[in-house]
């Protein structure tokens, strides 16, 4: 995580969220070239990149991509330093809090 200030600001974990990406799409029963086909990628490159942890999908393909696998970005979205079963920490950022009740 990074600070500024007293703060510590989330830093988005890119491996853990590949992890994620990869664990949501098999549980889901999608192969990649599923995917690449949802997605319309001439390859499937980029969805290896996205589950190897070396990019994250643009924020409209991260929409796109929590819809088809039935979850929501903050569930695909790792932070540094948070376990995965505790997504968004309260007391650091309790402003994205309010971001879950919206629907």
């Amino acid at each position: 995580m990074e600070t500024t200030g007293n703060k510590k600001l989330p830093t988005i974990d890119l491996k853990k969220t590949g992890k994620n990406i990869l664990k949501m799409r098999k549980e889901a029963g999608i192969s990649v070239r599923e995917l690449q086909v949802m997605f319309g990628f001439r390859s499937p490159q980029a969805i290896y990149n996205w589950q190897n942890g070396t990019s994250l999908p643009t924020v409209d393909n991260l929409i796109i991509l929590a819809l088809i696998l039935r979850t929501t970005i903050d569930e695909l979205i790792a932070i540094e330093g948070e376990d995965s079963d505790e997504q968004g920490d309260s007391e650091l950022y309790p402003q994205i809090k309010i971001f879950h009740t919206v629907s």
